[in-house]
């Protein structure tokens, strides 16, 4: 007896159409840039050759094997831009607003680009859903002032459960009190 699983929560940074046609700009290049260069230098490896030679037959499996690696890595770049495109989308058409309450929160390894990150334990709950808890790994400078019971904005497709969450609301200013 098969029975309906509920979507793995997914914590979405949504992408505008410009970052996701530079991404798919970039994937095609790779693909189409890959396979060009593979045909161009077969060709002319072929015809400069003049004679088998294992050492000629090696280095042409080892291009083929470079040239199709990095064209799967310019597929998977356009399919993943396709992909997070359509479900920002999605969280725009169909999503609800959320708010995400903070359980616990854990320093967490850099990303591959030095910025430093925290990791949130949070409760997402809202209308039209059952709440959910996740925990993620979010940019430092964005959400570093986030502590055990901060309430922050959200926005869930209860379909799919991807969500977005929104910055901390920053504190009062001091003396802004309404003298």
């Amino acid at each position: 007896m098969a029975t309906a699983r509920a979507h793995e929560p997914v914590l979405l940074d949504p992408k505008g159409p410009v970052i996701t046609a530079i991404a798919c700009s970039v994937g095609a290049v790779l693909f189409l840039g890959a396979g060009g260069a593979f045909v161009c230098v077969t060709v002319r490896t072929a015809a400069d050759l003049g004679e088998t030679s294992s050492g000629w037959v090696w280095a042409g499996v080892g291009l083929a094997l470079a040239a199709a690696f990095i064209a799967c890595v310019g597929l998977s770049t356009i399919l993943f831009a396709r992909a997070e495109r359509r479900a920002t989308l999605q969280l725009a058409a169909l999503g609800v607003d959320a708010t995400a309450l903070v359980l616990a929160v854990a320093s967490a390894p850099p990303t591959n680009d030095n910025y430093y990150q925290v990791r949130l334990l949070m409760r997402i709950s809202g209308p039209g859903f059952e709440p959910f808890e996740c925990g993620n790994e979010v940019p430092k400078y964005r959400f570093g002032s986030a502590t055990q019971g901060t309430v922050l904005p959200a926005r869930v497709n209860p379909v799919t459960r991807a969500f977005t969450i929104e910055r901390p609301p920053a504190p009062p200013a001091p003396g802004a009190g309404g003298a």
